[in-house]
């Protein structure tokens, strides 16, 4: 439920029961006073005491109010505002219930004081003294629901909710033509730049809940702007530069031909925030990667051609960050993510074997950062995605096998030699023997020995879930028992060539 419907119920409700408790007990002392009649109970006319009697208490009940509300906010609200986004304060005056119970108090405290100085000997205004007396209990019945409302307020998780809301707010107004271009554009950006802001403040203080729930923001954002983005104006795709500071004019005529810009501010913002991920949290670096693999695939469903090739360029910026700090956890994961990208894209035989040549250029340039085990990785994962490719008939099947069998397998890479075997026994099996057989060639300078001793380790692991928990968990060497003989077929042909 909306935060604000939520608080309007909770007054309501409690009003009623705290209405009817009152109720019931005046009525017990009405009918235990023998049913006086109105005269007795209310102001009836000209009263000396009476109204400055309980209209001053009145008074200073409201400015108790006034004082304990407004200073939650002074301290909470700037308080918040600088550990998340200085935006807040601005949310915080433009919403209705924040500007309403102000406004009801403060008006309200002032009606007393008005009340109180319209009373006199010869004059009792009796039904503003009625309305005073009636929004003192309201106001007070109200207090704890709102209080109740800030804290949830300065929840970061609902700052992000209502962040992005705007965003999409600002996209369906841009869609509807109901608002300039350019104003739609200034605010999109802003609540994007706002939403990296907490995500990069929460990143450094290992609030990895609210990150996640950022990086989830601008997924969504992204994916609801695919959804209508073929609806939107013609001049929405007139980028703004100054939204683009560092970009060169012939990227930002790449970005206006292409019309993908949104696409590349959103993820331009996730890659800050994996930047900085990369020295914090590992499973904000996971989830980074994942939500970069889901929205390539949302722009593949939507046919986006430009912006799947531009979420595929982020990936391989994630990849050369991720080396250049020489964070091989990080590399395993993305290497991971981009072969369940690959699987998803066989349809797209161009891309995948773009994505194969991707996967090669940056293992050999983990091996010359000092990251010898990436190209093993990445000779595991290659060989699987040549093997699905295989499995779908993919044209991209025969180069993606080329690009595997450029893989070095000499010195102690013994997990390369692996997965090649595992390869040529799918191919033994599936009868491919063309394919089988070039990968014979290919093996055919490893030592008989090393040949021997890793199809003895493929035959011999009994376990396949690695024997420690990992983001895979499957060991790398595991061959199920009715692939096993396939593989130890093509190894004796390796041995009889």
């Amino acid at each position: 439920m909306h935060p604000q419907r939520r608080f309007v119920r909770f007054v309501l409700v409690l009003a009623a029961i705290v209405l009817a408790v009152f109720f019931l007990e005046f009525l017990g002392e009405w009918l235990r006073q023998g049913r006086p009649g109105f005269d007795a109970l209310f102001f009836s006319g000209p009263n000396l005491g009476k109204p400055a009697d309980f209209l001053s208490p009145t008074a200073r009940a409201y400015n108790n109010i006034l004082a304990m509300v407004l200073a939650t906010i002074a301290l909470a609200i700037p308080l918040t505002a600088n550990m998340y986004t200085a935006k807040l304060i601005d949310m915080f005056l433009r919403d209705r219930i924040n500007q309403f119970m102000l406004f009801f108090w403060a008006i309200l405290a002032a009606h007393v004081i008005f009340v109180l100085y319209l009373s006199g000997p010869d004059f009792t205004p009796a039904w503003m003294i009625r309305a005073s007396v009636l929004g003192a209990i309201l106001g007070w019945i109200a207090l704890v629901p709102y209080f109740y409302y800030i804290v949830r307020f300065l929840d970061p998780t609902r700052i992000l909710a209502r962040i992005k809301d705007e965003a999409l707010e600002a996209l369906r107004q841009a869609e509807q033509r109901s608002i300039a271009v350019r104003k739609a554009q200034e605010t999109l950006n802003q609540n994007l730049r706002q939403i990296c802001t907490i995500v990069l403040k929460t990143i450094g203080r290992g609030e990895r809940e609210v990150t996640l729930e950022g990086i989830r923001c601008l997924q969504d954002i992204l994916q609801q702007y695919g959804e209508r983005k073929a609806r939107m104006p013609e001049d929405w795709f007139n980028l703004a530069p100054e939204h683009f500071v560092g970009l060169s004019a012939e990227a930002l005529a790449l970005l206006h031909e292409e019309r993908n810009w949104v696409e590349h501010r959103v993820l331009s913002e996730i890659f800050l925030a994996y930047k900085a991920a990369l020295a914090a949290t590992q499973d904000v670096i996971s989830s980074l990667s994942q939500t970069s693999r889901e929205i390539a695939l949302a722009a593949d469903r939507r046919g986006d051609d430009k912006a799947l090739e531009l979420t595929v360029k982020f990936f391989n910026n994630y990849l050369r960050e991720t080396v250049k700090r020489r964070d091989l956890l990080a590399t395993y994961d993305l290497i991971y993510q981009y072969r369940l990208l690959a699987d998803a894209l066989w349809h797209r035989p161009a891309l995948l074997r773009k994505i194969g040549g991707y996967l090669l250029t940056y293992s050999n340039l983990a091996e010359a950062s000092g990251l010898p085990f990436v190209p093993q990785i990445v000779a595991v994962d290659l060989g699987w995605i040549v093997r699905r490719a295989y499995e779908r008939h993919s044209e991209a099947a025969a180069a993606l096998l080329d690009l595997f069998l450029g893989l070095k397998h000499d010195g102690e890479r013994h997990l390369t030699v692996k997965a090649k075997l595992i390869l040529g026994g799918y191919f033994t099996q599936g009868d491919h023997a063309i394919e089988a057989g070039k990968l014979r060639t290919n093996l055919a300078s490893v030592p008989t020995a090393r040949l021997r001793a890793a199809g003895d380790d493929l035959s011999n692991v009994e376990d396949r879930s690695y024997w420690e928990v990992t983001d895979r968990q499957m060991m790398f060497e595991w061959v199920p028992p009715q692939q096993r003989p396939a593989v130890q077929a093509f190894l004796e042909s390796i041995q009889a060539a």
